[in-house]
C-alpha cells in the first residue's frame, strides 16, 4: 500500500474493487482496512483512486456502525477507543477539552463516570447551587452520577453541558477552575457518529489534491529542505481558523490525547502554512493567560491532502527550539522523514531557529514501544546527535554496525542508555555559545527570592514590579490591559535582577516593553521581538552564569 509509481496505482485499483465487493464482518479487518484507506487519501496517485478510497471509507463507517449496534461483544470491544466513526471513546480529558466538547459537540459527548478517588462533586458545587438546595447538597453519600442526575434534572441538553456551566460560575480564576475539575477525575464518553470527532472524517482545510504519480520521497536532504524558502502564512478568516482549531482538537480527542497548545489555543493564535506536495501545517499558540512566562509553546498539526498525519509542538527560545513530533500510525514509514523535515523547516524559518533539541521522551524514555520502534534512529538519520559525549560515541559505533549489517539491531539496554541524553541538531548558523535555557532562568529567580527575600514571594514581587517599572519608565504600567499587565508581572523578577537595566538605551527599553506587550497579545510578535533583542539575551546569559 505504501508504494507509488509504476504499476502500483493499477494494483491498488484492482484491490479496492475486490474489497468493495466483499462484506466487512471482522473488527480487526475493518480497522486495518480503515487505516489503509486513510493512507490512500493522504497519498493518492490519481483522482480516481482518491474518489474510490473516499467511497470505501464511507462504507467502512457504515460497517462499523452495524458492528457496534448488532455485532458480537468482542467485535464491539475491538472498535472501542480506536477513533473510528461511530466507535465510542471514554477518557479523562482536561477541562479545556471538556468545555470544548460540551459547547461545540454537545450531542456527541456526555459524562460517563467519576473515579472513586476524585473530589466530592457536591462540595465543589456548593459554591454555585442556591443555599435552599441544602438537602441536595447534603447528599454526601450519593454516588456522583446520581447527584449529577438529580442536580441537572430538567435541563435541556447533556449533563456534561450542565456541569461545565456550573463550573464556569465558580467564583475563582480560570486556572483554579481547571484544577477543581481535574480533581473530580471525571470520565467523558464520546460517541462520534459520522462526524469530525472520528479520525475517519476529521479533515483540515481542503484544497487542490496532490497526486503521487511517482515514488514516495523516503530519503531526504534535511539541510536542503530546511533552507527552502517558506511562503507567508495563508490568510485565515475566523471560520477557517476555528475549523483548524476544531480539527486539531478533534483528531487528538479521537485518539484519547490532548496537548496544552491545542487545548488552550484560540482561533486568532493560529497560522497556516502550505508546504508543497499536498502538505500543510497549522501552528497553534495558547491564549495569553495560559502561556509560559519565557519560551513559547507552539503546537502543530500536520496535514497531507487535508488528512491529519502528525502532531507535536515546539518550544522556541531565542535560536533554540525543543521539538517533538508524533506521526500517526497509518502514515509511519512512507514519507515520515520528509514530514518531520517540513516541521523543522517551518520552525526554523518562522522563529529563526538554528538549534533543535529532542528530549528523551521523544525517542523512548519510559516507553518500551518507543525504544523498540527505533525512534532514536529516526532522529539520528536526520542529523540529530546525543548532547552527552560518551553516548554520542556509543551511538556512532552502533550506527556503524547497522550500516555494515542490515540484520543488526541495537540491544534494548543500549537503546535505554541513549535516553540518558538529549539529542540536538545544530545547523550551520547555530550559536557557538550554549543556549539560554528557560529552566536555568527559572532556577535563578527561585535562588534570588530565597537569597534576597528569604522566600517571601509577596515581598519579592512587589520589589520586582517597582524596580522594573521604574527602570523602564513604565509609569502607566498599572493601567495596562489585563493580559499585558499579567505578562509584566510574570517577567518583572527577571527584569529586576538585571543590574544595569535603568542604564539601558531608551531604544532597548522600549523594545523590552514592546516584547512584554506582545507576550500578552500576539505570541508570534513576541518571539520576533525576543530573538532580535541581543542586549536582553546577553543579560539573561549573565544571570544564568551568575547563578552557576
Amino acid at each position: 500500500m505504501q508504494q507509488c509509481g509504476g504499476d502500483a496505482a493499477l494494483a491498488k485499483s484492482m484491490h479496492l474493487r475486490a474489497c468493495a465487493a466483499g462484506a466487512i464482518e471482522d473488527a480487526s479487518v475493518l480497522l486495518d482496512y480503515h487505516d489503509c484507506l486513510l493512507f490512500l487519501l493522504a497519498y493518492p496517485e490519481s483522482a480516481t483512486l482518491h474518489r474510490a478510497a473516499s467511497r470505501e471509507l464511507e462504507r467502512v463507517a457504515v460497517a462499523a456502525r452495524q458492528m457496534l449496534e448488532r455485532g458480537k461483544a468482542r467485535e464491539r470491544a475491538k472498535l472501542a477507543n480506536t477513533g473510528v466513526a461511530w466507535a465510542p471513546m471514554t477518557i479523562a480529558f482536561g477541562y479545556e477539552v471538556v468545555r470544548w466538547l460540551a459547547r461545540e459537540h454537545a450531542g456527541h459527548a456526555e459524562i460517563d463516570s467519576f473515579d472513586a478517588a476524585g473530589a466530592s462533586l457536591p462540595e465543589l458545587l456548593r459554591l454555585t447551587l442556591p443555599p435552599l438546595e441544602s438537602e441536595l447538597l447534603a447528599g454526601e453519600d450519593m454516588e456522583p452520577a446520581e447527584f449529577l442526575a438529580d442536580a441537572s434534572a430538567g435541563r435541556r441538553g447533556s449533563q456534561l453541558g450542565w456541569l461545565v456551566d456550573e463550573i464556569e460560575r465558580l467564583p475563582c480564576a480560570e486556572a483554579i477552575r481547571e484544577r477543581l475539575f481535574d480533581a473530580l477525575k471525571a470520565y467523558v464518553a464520546i460517541k462520534p457518529g459520522a462526524t469530525s470527532l472520528s479520525r475517519t472524517f476529521v479533515r483540515g482545510l481542503r484544497g487542490q489534491i496532490f497526486h503521487h504519480r511517482g515514488p514516495l520521497q523516503r530519503t531526504v536532504d534535511p539541510g536542503m529542505i530546511l533552507d527552502q524558502p517558506l511562503a507567508p502564512p495563508r490568510r485565515l478568516d475566523r471560520g477557517r481558523a476555528a475549523h483548524l482549531l476544531d480539527s486539531g482538537r478533534a483528531m487528538l480527542a479521537s485518539l484519547g490525547r490532548e496537548t496544552d497548545a491545542l487545548a488552550a489555543a484560540a482561533p486568532e493564535g493560529i497560522e497556516y502554512h502550505e508546504l508543497g506536495r499536498g502538505t500543510s501545517i497549522a501552528l497553534y499558540t495558547m491564549r495569553p493567560e495560559r502561556r509560559l512566562a519565557l519560551d513559547s509553546h507552539v503546537g502543530f498539526m500536520l496535514f497531507k491532502n487535508a488528512v491529519p498525519v502528525a502532531y507535536g509542538g515546539g518550544w522556541p527560545f531565542f535560536a533554540t527550539c525543543k521539538i517533538g513530533v508524533n506521526i500517526f500510525a497509518p502514515y509511519r514509514g512512507a514519507e515520515s522523514s520528509l514530514l518531520f523535515c517540513q516541521v523543522l523547516r517551518v520552525y526554523r524559518q518562522r522563529f529563526g531557529i538554528a538549534h533543535f533539541v529532542a528530549e528523551p521522551s521523544q525517542f523512548g524514555a519510559g516507553n518500551r514501544e518507543g525504544l523498540e520502534s527505533g525512534a532514536f534512529w529516526f532522529y539520528y538519520r536526520l542529523g540529530f546527535r546525543p548532547v552527552d559525549a560518551p553516548i554520542a560515541v556509543l551511538a556512532a559505533d552502533e550506527y556503524a554496525k547497522i550500516r555494515n549489517d542490515r540484520t543488526y539491531r541495537a540491544p534494548l539496554p543500549v537503546l535505554r542508555r541513549f535516553t540518558r541524553s538529549d539529542l540536538e541538531l545544530r545547523l550551520r548558523d547555530a550559536p557557538a555559545t550554549a543556549p539560554c535555557d528557560p529552566a536555568e532562568l527559572s532556577r535563578a529567580v527561585t535562588a534570588w527570592i530565597a537569597g534576597r527575600f528569604h522566600g517571601d514571594r509577596g515581598a519579592a514581587m512587589k520589589y520586582a514590579w517597582r524596580r522594573a517599572t521604574n527602570a523602564l519608565g513604565m509609569h502607566d504600567g498599572e493601567n495596562w490591559p489585563d493580559a499585558p499587565r499579567a505578562a509584566m508581572l510574570a517577567l518583572c523578577p527577571l527584569f529586576a535582577m538585571i543590574p544595569n537595566l535603568a542604564e539601558w538605551p531608551e531604544r532597548d527599553k522600549a523594545r523590552l516593553i514592546a516584547l512584554v506587550r506582545a507576550k500578552g497579545g500576539n505570541e508570534y510578535r513576541f518571539f520576533a521581538l525576543l530573538r532580535s533583542h541581543a542586549r536582553f539575551e546577553s543579560a539573561l546569559r549573565a544571570l544564568t552564569a551568575a547563578a552557576d
